[in-house]
């Protein structure tokens, strides 16, 4: 495939990025050396570094010499405490951390972006801001960066990011105007009890009980509780109490997600986890403690910047290859910078076009590797264009 903005020479260096970063994943807030990395190739590239930066992670500013508004792009840099097992020659070198998410590829688009439109810079109505963001698994990452105050300094007039889902086929893109992906409540429940001989339960007040039914009773919440013409998910991904075959523990600890699209869910499910976590402990004579985190509200992309980029994307790879995007369910903390100036986030392909792809957030999920310069492409030409639009 012929790019515009994407040289051959470029797109070379994305698929080298690209698997670079993947061979050395590092999870939230410790992404260090993919830190460094993407320093090293900004530097190169004469992209200048605020003094407000993030811990880890980095925002770099590329001025174009025509005035214009300012354009943000944004990728994510952090990968999953997940163990790969794809049998490609890309793999993980770091045991039980991997890219499963498409961060890299995300990364190394986004810096091939950089690469294209760094040396257009005589010819750019405006000024980009690049933010390689930490911590987007864990939902703190955007908070970080929004903390440092860059956005004071250099107030963007709109955000840009994307997404790989393999869901949908290689070299189609998916665009969609309003809410696209969930909001994000995360919560932990650590139930209460006394421990015991496994064989004289009744001398014991068992933790795991009362969290078994815990786990039952919160599915209510989906199957009674919601409208079910509403999108709404809980899930519980992490249970853990006791270190024994035959010893009662003390205490149980859960962990899970719900995610929402109609604000007036964020404080009613909450309630009802609270209820319903502390009537089931207190049934089997135990404790329940309810904590809530990591939140972060729907993602809605801008109508305007969503018809920004359907003219962008089209023009590029042709309307064939737009499809209209489904709401996700799939949380994401690029929702956070709506707070700062409108966003848009595009769904781009990486899955086999039978639909055998391993989906996100599994141990043998891969990208290939000619996605990497599409996207550098996608993000490089809608720039481009949100620029010469002047928003």
């Amino acid at each position: 495939m012929e790019f515009k903005y994407i040289s051959e020479d470029i797109s070379k260096s994305i698929i080298e990025t690209a698997h670079t970063i993947h061979k050395n994943p590092e999870l939230s807030h410790r992404e260090f050396s993919t830190t460094e990395r993407i320093k090293d190739i900004l530097k190169n590239l004469d992209i200048e570094f605020p003094e407000e930066q993030p811990a880890t992670g980095v925002v770099g500013l590329l001025r174009g010499k025509i005035p214009g508004p300012t354009i943000a792009m944004r990728a994510d840099i952090d990968a999953l405490p997940i163990d790969e097992v794809a049998e490609h020659k890309i793999r993980s070198g770091n045991k039980n951390v991997m890219h499963a998410c498409g961060h890299d590829f995300h990364t190394s688009s986004l810096l091939g972006a950089v690469m294209a439109l760094s040396g257009r810079r005589d010819f750019l109505p405006g000024n980009l801001i690049f933010i390689f963001q930490p911590g987007e698994e864990q939902g703190t990452g955007a908070e970080e960066v929004i903390s440092t105050g860059i956005f004071e300094k250099y107030p963007p007039d709109a955000f840009f990011s994307l997404h790989v889902k393999p869901d949908i086929p290689a070299g189609k893109i998916g665009i969609r105007k309003g809410p696209i992906m969930a909001a994000l409540c995360a919560f932990s429940i650590d139930i209460h009890g006394k421990g015991g001989h496994g064989a004289t339960p009744h001398l014991a007040t068992d933790p795991i009980v009362a969290a078994t039914g815990t786990v039952d009773a919160l599915q209510c919440i989906r199957s009674r509780w919601m409208n079910p013409a509403e999108p709404f998910t809980l899930s519980v991904c992490s249970i853990h109490g006791g270190s024994a075959y035959n010893v009662i523990p003390d205490d149980v600890h859960i962990e899970g997600t719900f995610r929402y699209a109609l604000p007036s869910y964020q404080e009613s499910v909450k309630e009802q986890i609270i209820k319903i976590s502390e009537s089931v402990a207190a049934a089997h004579g135990c404790t329940a403690e309810c904590r809530f985190f990591h939140e972060s509200p729907p993602l809605v992309n801008d109508e305007k910047l969503a018809e920004i980029a359907f003219e962008a994307a089209a023009g590029l790879f042709g309307k064939e290859n737009i499809l209209e995007q489904n709401f996700w369910m799939a949380s994401e903390d690029f929702s956070l910078y709506r707070r700062i100036a409108p966003i848009f986030m595009y769904h781009v392909g990486v899955g086999a076009a039978d639909g055998s792809s391993p989906s996100l957030h599994n141990p043998g999920f891969f990208a290939p590797d000619e996605t990497a310069p599409f996207c550098a492409e996608l993000l490089a030409g809608t720039a481009v264009s949100a620029l010469e639009k002047g928003i």
